[in-house]
């Protein structure tokens, strides 16, 4: 079956949820999106920028497709080869959030799949929207394939950033471009118009209001680059798309769209799986760092990763032999 369900949630998972219930979502309801309240934004990912920094990793800040991305590579030995990287995107509702927030996540990641990670500051709002966030995030991954020289590149991405790295999909098709190695997503965001869809609803989400996505969409379209091709992912051809994991929180208002679009690849024959954990919040493993199910999350996508890179390495090697 193409969706998992863990129904058995941790001890942690109840305290998390209700205490993100309780203070998060009204917060984020409150919020104002006017320029100033969503400018001061910034500051979160400052803040996380100066706490611990992750063990088992070694970080470099660099420049690619000319935004800033932090290169997180696994420390000590390693099995890992020099032909597949990682691009990673940060979630935040193309408003908020940045390296500093996703530091761990991303450093969980080159850890477990042995792979170095590329983890992209791409333009958002207020000053631009979501066709420049994507334009960054294509051209990053352009230049890793054309420039960088490697064949294999995940795509990777929480909530928002999972929009992005479902575009990259697109993008590397419409270009002419090799697919990614696999596609990864972290309560991943399929449509922009979320908040207008009569058929979704917030009342069982942890923390995120439909009715502040269904505001926040009126800015999505600001320049100073158009969004192009889809505004909803499950209108991409689904033969186009890479070995695909996700992961949600049972409830949450963007799990209908993981189901359907997963279970759409798998008819389609692509390797297609969803992981729904009960009692979660949304994007769970980038919040809660130790968690039982943060952990077991980050374990069965690097396993899917893992495999799929096998595989992608296999089908090299067929190929060179036939040439």
């Amino acid at each position: 079956m193409p969706i998992v369900s863990h129904r058995k949630p941790s001890l942690r998972s109840y305290p998390l949820w209700l205490g993100t219930r309780v203070l998060l979502k009204p917060t984020l309801a409150l919020w104002p999106l006017t320029r100033s309240g969503m400018a001061g934004l910034f500051l979160i990912d400052r803040l996380f920028a100066a706490g611990p920094k992750p063990r088992g990793v070694v970080r470099e800040d660099m420049v690619l497709a000319g935004r800033p991305v932090e290169l997180i590579v696994p420390s000590g030995p390693s099995r890992r080869d020099g032909d597949t990287a990682m691009l990673y995107l940060h979630g935040g509702a193309f408003v908020v959030c940045g390296l500093g927030t996703h530091r761990s996540i991303a450093a969980r990641l080159a850890r477990a799949c042995e792979v170095p990670v590329f983890a992209l500051e791409y333009r958002q709002l207020p000053k631009a929207g979501v066709g420049t966030s994507v334009a960054d995030a294509v051209d990053a991954y352009t230049e890793l394939i054309r420039e960088r020289g490697y064949r294999r590149v995940i795509v990777a991405g929480d909530s928002a950033g999972g929009f992005l790295a479902a575009k990259v999909v697109e993008a590397a098709a419409q270009r002419d471009l090799p697919a990614p190695a696999a596609l990864i997503g972290f309560s991943p965001l399929l449509d922009l118009d979320l908040g207008d869809n009569p058929d979704r609803s917030s009342r069982s989400d942890a923390y995120l209001p439909k009715s502040k996505m269904a505001r926040l969409a009126t800015l999505f379209d600001r320049g100073p680059i158009p969004l192009t091709g889809a505004r909803r992912i499950r209108d991409v051809d689904a033969t186009i798309f890479p070995p695909t994991a996700f992961i949600t929180a049972e409830g949450e208002m963007l799990e209908p769209d993981v189901v359907e679009l997963v279970e759409t690849l798998d008819a389609a024959g692509v390797d297609a799986v969803a992981h729904s954990y009960a009692w979660q919040v949304h994007a769970f493993p980038v919040l809660a760092v130790h968690h039982p199910e943060t952990l077991h999350a980050i374990d069965v996508t690097a396993a899917f990763a893992v495999q799929a890179i096998r595989e992608g390495k296999d089908a090299d090697n067929r190929e060179e032999r036939a040439g």
